[in-house]
């Protein structure tokens, strides 16, 4: 039998229509998508995510190089294994934008001719998919921009945290340097005790009080050189060097930030902003997109082309159409589910909406709070305690005092220190939280 060429033309035409509208539509978000949004927030881009146990490490961190925080978020960017695993819900997202734009394929019944039975094929097409095609695509593409930003989200959490780890590793650090210098003053007021004793001008007591003292000083000592490598490995997680031996030795640089927009400008910046908030509008829209599938779904629209044994040409065609009578089903439940998610995530908009002005106003009220602690610090209580050294120191050579009360006054300057080195952590901590709350960096 000869297929005649008004049907091979029909299935020729069904398919070019398939065709187009699986490539047809705007370009789906993706990784680079993510990675100019980033760079335009922070100034770092996403790399494109480590192979399977190689992982990037910089040529001078193995010569031993210091580790500046930004050099530790570009690691982190491009080695965090988790952070590269979830972004790989795009690629899931784009599947189903493709898959949303493709027309079913046309189907094909051939019967073969019996005695009394003529010959009969016919061909149909579901055509309720050339209409339900754009909203189906307009579902996927929403959420397609709901993964993108919120994955850009999660890159702004992953920077804050890289951030905050690299302060802890400073904070560790410098409160070795300050329990040493404790460790040296105590001792230096035990050796000025036991010689004190000798003279006659102490008592046994005295001088066990100071070697309880400088013991308890090494003690803390001790405890405080393990903060140091346990704030390493933090911050070897979050930049993917886990399995690296590499030293994560950080920067020594001041940190001076000021903040010099107002709270409530802030508030709005991140309202309509951040990446979250644009997720939860993205999954709102998607939700009122599935909505208008779930009422118009359910309709099933076939066209036909029926061939039959006829007189003319032994195969004439007979158009024809089939289609849903909704008596009984038309969705219903369908329909009300979708409702009450686009009714949730309307809420849910609500919800982020809060959380965000909840992040900003409390990231900059402890900011605001490290910063007047440390400038107080500064500006009055170090000031004050390097004076009373001094006047001690003054008093002692004149013979006014003894020599203990210069060594005690100088551990009231080591605990000043190590004030000053939490404050200053704190403050790194409360600014990266300020940047990641806001959704940019600040300055």
């Amino acid at each position: 039998m000869t297929v005649p060429r008004k049907l091979l033309f029909a299935v020729g035409v069904a398919l070019g229509s398939g065709a187009i509208a699986g490539c047809a539509g705007t370009p789906p978000a993706d990784r680079g998508s993510v990675s100019q949004a980033v760079e335009t927030r922070f100034g770092q881009p996403v790399g494109p995510g480590p192979k399977q146990n190689l992982v990037i490490v910089p040529e001078w961190l193995e010569r031993g190089a210091p580790l500046t925080e930004e050099q530790a978020v570009v690691l982190a960017l491009w080695n965090n294994a988790l952070f590269h695993e979830t972004l790989v819900e795009l690629d899931l997202t784009k599947a189903d934008l493709v898959q949303a734009g493709l027309l079913p394929n046309p189907e094909f019944v051939y019967y073969w001719p019996a005695d009394g039975k003529p010959l009969k094929y016919l061909v149909d097409f579901p055509l309720e998919s050339l209409w339900l095609r754009p909203l189906r695509l307009k579902v996927t593409a929403a959420e397609n921009e709901r993964a993108a930003a919120r994955l850009t989200q999660l890159a702004l959490d992953l920077i804050r945290d890289t951030r905050q780890s690299y302060a802890d590793l400073q904070l560790a650090h410098e409160r070795v340097k300050v329990a040493e210098r404790a460790v040296k003053l105590r001792e230096r007021i035990l050796e000025l005790a036991e010689a004190r004793l000798k003279a006659g001008d102490a008592s046994a007591l005295e001088v066990s009080t100071a070697r309880i003292d400088a013991l308890q000083a090494r003690q803390d000592l001790t405890r405080i050189n393990f903060d140091v490598p346990a704030a390493e490995e933090r911050l070897r997680n979050f930049t993917g060097l886990s399995l690296k031996t590499v030293a994560l030795e950080p920067e020594s640089v001041p940190f001076d930030a000021q903040v010099t927009s107002p709270v409530d400008s802030l508030v709005d910046e991140a309202v309509q902003s951040r990446p979250d908030a644009l997720a939860a509008a993205h999954a709102t829209a998607a939700a009122a997109e599935r909505l208008r599938v779930a009422r118009l779904g359910w309709v099933r629209f076939l066209g036909l082309l029926d061939a039959t044994s006829g007189r003319v040409t032994g195969h004439e065609f007979g158009p024809a159409l089939r289609m849903t009578v909704p008596i009984f089903n038309r969705n219903q439940g369908g329909i009300a589910r979708a409702q009450a998610e686009l009714d949730q995530f309307a809420r849910r908009q609500q919800t982020v909406q809060n959380q965000i002005v909840l992040d900003v106003r409390t990231a900059f009220i402890r900011f605001q709070q490290a910063r007047a602690e440390l400038d107080a610090l500064r500006t009055k209580t170090r000031p004050e305690v390097e004076a009373a050294i001094k006047r001690a120191e003054a008093a002692f050579e004149k013979g006014g005092v003894t020599y203990l009360l210069v060594l005690e006054s100088n551990r009231q300057l080591i605990d000043t220190y190590s004030r000053e080195a939490q404050l200053h952590a704190d403050l790194r901590r409360a600014w990266a939280e300020l940047e990641r709350s806001v959704g940019r960096r600040l300055k």
